[in-house]
């Protein structure tokens, strides 16, 4: 049923016994369409563009403390990398004033700075010291804030999308999606900002430290270790990238199979194949397994090779910096130094791998969230609005409506629907009459003909606006979930602003042909009772109020 406006003159009313009656022809429902794709290629590749839409959430725009908190969490940042070089030069320093025998004074001012550098640094991997800790805790409120944007933007991208789209989709893969590309964008900005960006500072700083103050050689070594590092790790983790891939594609489809299994719960027990539903879930799952293998036997080689480069780094170092201590070039305090820099550079490094496998993972994962952002609107939003009419005069009119989806759905279909007047839409499954109503609502946009309200073409209004101006009374009504649903919001999903008192006395006063005001109230929790998921454990009473809550929404909308 359709009403819009004021009073409910006009509207579609499928009944057999009333005024006009359409005839469509017969047409083959549209197919449902949609496969699980498996992206080739490097995630790297459309970095950029990766980027430029990660920037927007990097800077919380029109929030002065959250931007605060950025560059303060930032500056903390950079004292990291300031005690990282201070930690073993005060190292040095104690060993260099234990052996010169200095006193006792001196020795414990320097040992208390080093302890107070090391309280502030934690135990060298940068996720223990109190700098660290107090940089974490004050980015979760930005991390809140952007993990917030990206699902609000996203949930809003999806309602913009058309029917086509929806119908097209597995829910069970977009959902996976967002969830993986939500946590995705928060990890992301975390390990670049505060994982590889600072590991790599702590390397050019040690090449230009030792450069300077031991010898170029020591210098030599830090860069053809790091330079080593860095490129294997590269290189391998590029190469195990499909494994992931591969391993993401297979956990969509067993989580897709059993969300599709779990929603056709009735089909499945009216067919009695529990077992074959299971066997399919297993199926899925013995696949991903397989490719989980793979992941994981790549993996161990890459830590392997990155091992062995740290070792081949670390002893080489070693022996140079021992010889010079020999010779009396240097102190027993540089060898420690060196020692202890080289350890406090190699601890966040090994971790440089698993943050870039992190990020490789996360860009994976982020794939399908911006394929989500990207997906271009069928339905083209048009600013305008309808200009004022009356709701008793005005008029509904189909123009020459040519509508193909696959197949030709629609084909010249014309009819009027005057005021005050009854129009029935008669035809076979998939002749198209629901599509009509699609049509009307926008779902989708005519690829042929117009849809006028009042001689005013519903393609030039805003979506938002046409669908306002309507009334819908589905033959089965969907309802909200166990967690959020109560009646009265189903009830009034169509005006939000209505309290419980106003739809009780609505049902005292329209409603007495259709429902006893008495049996919201017989109900446990009255009007505010939460509506069970699916509404299959209802009473027979409760489905027979949810069936009539068009009628009960359009009757309130009329009192508005």
């Amino acid at each position: 049923c359709f009403f819009w406006g004021e009073s409910a003159y006009v509207y579609l009313k499928v009944l057999l016994h009333q005024n006009v009656y359409v005839s469509l022809s017969v047409h083959q429902k549209h197919e449902r369409q949609g496969q699980v794709e498996v992206i080739s290629g490097s995630a790297w590749q459309g970095f950029r563009r990766k980027v430029c839409l990660l920037v927007p959430y990097m800077w919380p725009r029109g929030s002065v403390g959250l931007q605060a908190l950025v560059i303060l969490c930032v500056g903390l940042l950079g004292l990291e990398r300031v005690i990282n070089v201070f930690v073993p030069i005060y190292s040095r320093n104690i060993v260099n004033q234990l052996s010169a025998m200095e006193s006792w004074r001196t020795l414990a001012i320097t040992v208390c700075v080093y302890v107070l550098l090391k309280f502030l640094q934690g135990g060298g991997v940068g996720t223990s010291g109190f700098v660290s800790n107090l940089r974490s805790f004050l980015w979760t409120y930005v991390q809140q804030y952007t993990s917030r944007v990206v699902q609000v933007r996203l949930f809003t991208h999806l309602h913009d999308l058309s029917l086509r789209w929806h119908l097209g989709r597995r829910t069970g893969d977009v959902l996976r999606s967002i969830d993986r590309g939500t946590s995705s964008v928060n990890n992301l900005l975390s390990y670049i900002v505060f994982s590889i960006v600072p590991t790599i500072a702590d390397i050019i700083i040690a090449i230009i430290y030792f450069v300077t103050y031991f010898s170029a050689w020591f210098g030599l070594i830090v860069f053809i270790c790091m330079f080593l590092y860095l490129t294997i790790t590269i290189i391998i983790t590029e190469w195990r990238t499909k494994y992931r891939r591969e391993m993401n594609t297979q956990d969509n489809i067993a989580k897709s199979k059993a969300v599709d299994s779990l929603l056709n719960f009735e089909t499945v027990k009216y067919y009695n194949s529990e077992g074959f539903e299971v066997r399919r879930f297993e199926d899925a799952i013995l696949k991903y397994q397989a490719c989980e293998w793979k992941t994981n036997a790549s993996l161990a080689l890459l830590n392997q090779t990155q091992n062995l480069i740290i070792g081949f780094g670390l002893l080489a170092g070693s022996l140079l910096c021992a010889y010079y201590v020999t010779v009396d070039k240097f102190q027993v305090g540089d060898y420690v130094l060196f020692g202890t820099y080289i350890i406090q550079l190699y601890t966040p490094l090994n971790w440089f791998g698993t943050y870039y496998r992190m990020i490789q993972s996360a860009f994976v994962d982020m794939e399908s969230m911006f394929e989500l952002l990207t997906e271009e609107k069928e339905v083209s939003g048009h600013c305008g609005h309808f200009e004022s009419f009356s709701s008793q005069l005005a008029s509904l009119k189909f123009c020459f409506l040519f509508f193909v989806y696959r197949k030709e759905i629609l084909s010249e279909i014309s009819f009027t629907v005057m005021p005050g007047q009854t129009v029935a839409l008669v035809g076979p499954s998939g002749s198209g009459k629901s599509t009509i109503i699609r049509l009307l609502f926008r779902f989708y946009d005519v690829q042929g003909g117009c849809i006028l309200i009042d001689g005013q073409d519903i393609s030039k209004v805003r979506k938002h606006d046409n669908r306002d101006t309507f009334m819908v009374g589905s033959e089965s009504s969907a309802l909200g979930s166990a967690l959020i649903a109560l009646i009265m919001n189903n009830v009034v999903i169509g005006v939000l602003h209505l309290n419980g008192e106003v739809i009780l006395s609505t049902c005292s006063v329209k409603l007495l042909y259709l429902l006893n005001p008495s049996d919201f109230n017989a109900l446990l929790s009255g009007i505010q009772m939460l509506v069970h998921r699916r509404a299959v454990c209802n009473s027979s009473l409760f489905e027979v109020m949810l069936y009539q809550t068009v009628q009960a929404v359009t009757l309130l909308t009329t009192m508005q």
